[in-house]
């Protein structure tokens, strides 16, 4: 692995642990997720996707963590590896990171949302190579106990 990627990784790793403090009476979420993407860059052939994401949810429903992802394309390979920053609330959450574009090549920058059961994302290459994404998967509301 290259030292930019090594150096990229680092930097979205220690950027993701500063966003996950939360107030004292935060609830923890962990858990592994599955699903199938479909990007404008593939078409209708979709990629699999398996991730783990790790949340607090605040008092008030907050929802604040990480996620990392992997997606392999049915056809062509290994597709993105994807590290994010997650903040929203228990049934929504906005998107921020970075990963690596195995088929093309590059690092990326990415952006997007994730509702219930959905992801829409966003993602720019450093080749300047734009592509939009819908992904269902297993990611559904957080629960939160007082």
């Amino acid at each position: 692995m290259s030292r930019t990627i090594k150096g990229l990784i680092t930097s979205i790793m220690a950027t993701a642990l500063l966003q996950t403090n939360t107030a004292a009476a935060a609830q923890n979420d962990n858990h592994v997720y599955a699903g199938l993407g479909w990007t404008v860059k593939h078409g209708w052939i979709p990629s699999a996707i398996v991730g783990v994401r790790s949340v607090d949810v605040d008092g008030i429903k907050d929802v604040t963590g990480v996620d990392l992802s992997l997606s392999y394309h049915f056809t062509d390979g290994f597709d993105k590896f994807l590290l994010k920053g997650v903040r929203g609330e228990i049934d929504w959450q906005a998107e921020l990171g970075a990963g690596y574009d195995f088929q093309g090549q590059s690092l990326l920058v990415i952006g997007g949302v994730q509702g219930r059961l959905v992801n829409y994302s966003v993602d720019v290459s450093l080749n300047g190579d734009i592509d939009a994404g819908l992904t269902i998967n297993s990611i559904d509301k957080y629960d939160w106990e007082p």
